[in-house]
C-alpha cells in the first residue's frame, strides 16, 4: 500500500491531480488507513500510470479514466509504442499462427529462424517486430487471447532453450543479472536480451517475472553484479520499476530496455533494440565497463 505522496512518486501524476481523478472522474478508489489516510494498492497506482499516458497522448481525462476503468490492459493498448521495421518477410507469421493455432508451422517456422548462426539477427530483425505485429494482431481482433498465449509460450519455450544451450561464460568474468519488477511478467524481450548477452560470453544470471524489489535486492547484494537489466515492457510496469531501479541504483549500474523504458529517469536506457543493446553491453563489458 502507498500513501498519496508516494502514489504520485511512483506514477509521475501530482497529488493534486491525482485527487482529482479520483473524486471526479472515480479512476481508482483508494483505502484509508486507521488515520483516515488514503493509501493505493498496485492496481490503483497501474491504472494511474495507465490514465497518465492516456492523457499526454491527447485524451481527455474523462474519456480516459472511462478507458481505464472499462479495461485498464485494453486501455493501454491505445497508447503508441515504439516500433522497429524488420524485413524479413516472415514477420507476419507468428501472427498467422495464432489465428488458427497451426502447431506444425509454428513448430517449423522457429526451427527454420533459430537455426540461424547469430541469435542477434533473429531477435531483432525477426522476434521482437514479430512480437510487436502479435501484439496489433491481437488489438485489432485478429487474434485471441488463447492464440497470443499459444504462441507466446512457444517462443519461450525456444529462447529458454537457447539459454541453456550456450556454453557457460568464464567464472571470473564480469556478471548480468536480468530480469523483470514485481507484477511484471511479460518476459519474451528481456529473456531474448539475456540470451544475445550470453551468447557473447557474459555470465547471466536470468530471474524471470514478477520479482519483488526485496528480492531484487537481496540478489544484487549476494551476486555483486557489474550490472542490472530491467525492462519495462508495459506502462502498468513503470511504478514498479520506478521503485526497483531507485532501491538497486545506489547497489550497481542499472539499464532498462522495453517499450516504455524512456518514461523512467535514472538509469540507462539501452533502446528498442534489445539484441544490439546486448552486444554492445558485451564489448563494454570486455572493455573493463
Amino acid at each position: 500500500m502507498y500513501t498519496v505522496g508516494r502514489a504520485a512518486e511512483l506514477t509521475g501524476v501530482p497529488t493534486g491531480t491525482l485527487r482529482k481523478w479520483e473524486q471526479r472522474y472515480g479512476v481508482v478508489i483508494p483505502q484509508r488507513s486507521p488515520g483516515n489516510y488514503r493509501l493505493y494498492d498496485d492496481d490503483a497506482v497501474r491504472r494511474l500510470s495507465v490514465m497518465r499516458s492516456l492523457v499526454e497522448a491527447g485524451w481527455s481525462a474523462q474519456e480516459a479514466a472511462r478507458q481505464v476503468r472499462d479495461d485498464t490492459a485494453a486501455a493501454e493498448s491505445e497508447v503508441p509504442r515504439p516500433e522497429e521495421p524488420s524485413t524479413d518477410a516472415r514477420v507476419d507469421d507468428l501472427a498467422g499462427c495464432a489465428e488458427d493455432f497451426d502447431v506444425p508451422r509454428l513448430e517449423m517456422l522457429l526451427s527454420e529462424v533459430f537455426a540461424q548462426d547469430d541469435v542477434l539477427a533473429v531477435v531483432d530483425d525477426w522476434l521482437l517486430p514479430s512480437l510487436v505485429r502479435l501484439g496489433k494482431a491481437w488489438q485489432r481482433g485478429e487474434v485471441t487471447v488463447a492464440g497470443e498465449h499459444f504462441v507466446a509460450a512457444a517462443v519461450h519455450r525456444r529462447l529458454a532453450q537457447a539459454f541453456q544451450s550456450l556454453p557457460p561464460a568464464p567464472a571470473d568474468g564480469p556478471r548480468v543479472v536480468v530480469g523483470l519488477a514485481r507484477g511484471a511478467r511479460h518476459e519474451l524481450g528481456v529473456l531474448a536480451f539475456a540470451v544475445v548477452l550470453r551468447s557473447r560470453g557474459v555470465a547471466v544470471t536470468y530471474l524471470g517475472g514478477d520479482l519483488p524489489v526485496e528480492a531484487w535486492v537481496g540478489t544484487v547484494r549476494l551476486l555483486a553484479p557489474a550490472a542490472v537489466v530491467l525492462a519495462v515492457p508495459t506502462i502498468e510496469d513503470l511504478p514498479a520499476v520506478r521503485e526497483a531501479a531507485e532501491a538497486l541504483m545506489p547497489l550497481t549500474a542499472v539499464l532498462l530496455g522495453g517499450a516504455h523504458q524512456d518514461e523512467v529517469a535514472g538509469p540507462e536506457h539501452l533502446g528498442h533494440r534489445a539484441g544490439a543493446a546486448a552486444a554492445a553491453l558485451a564489448e563494454q563489458l570486455a572493455a573493463g565497463w
